[in-house]
């Protein structure tokens, strides 16, 4: 399985600033963001079960990547973008695919963690008023 380089694999696994950026500064509008990325990983995982057709199962790391950076979740989106040259580049194997939504399940746990950081800290924050 090739891989693509993470470029920023050293670098923060939610880009706040990105996150800000693309939610015009709006705290509310970014948990909701949040919440609807974590809401849909389960599906997202599922879509990645190697039984798939090779080309749904790009498909699916196609979603995963645009969502990903959407949010700012540079390696996520970098492994599911290798995931999908790879579907592109032809027909997967079932352990391909396998090895691929394993590297992109991890990557996804990254991020649920760093979005249950970072709503516990806007929790926090909103107590201290």
């Amino acid at each position: 399985m090739e891989k693509l380089s993470l470029v920023h694999d050293q670098g923060p696994i939610v880009d706040q600033a990105h996150l800000n950026r693309m939610t015009g500064g709006d705290a509310s509008l970014a948990a909701e963001v949040l919440g609807i990325f974590r809401e849909q990983c389960d599906i997202w995982l599922r879509l990645l079960d190697p039984v798939t057709d090779t080309v749904d199962w790009g498909n699916a790391a196609h979603t995963i990547k645009g969502s990903a950076r959407g949010i700012g979740a540079w390696p996520l989106g970098e492994v599911c973008g290798g995931a999908e040259e790879s579907a592109r580049s032809g027909g997967l194997t079932r352990d391909e695919k396998r090895a691929w939504r394993d590297d992109i399940a991890l990557h996804i746990d990254q991020v649920l963690g760093e979005i249950a950081r970072l709503e516990h800290k806007a929790l926090m924050g909103s107590l201290r008023r």
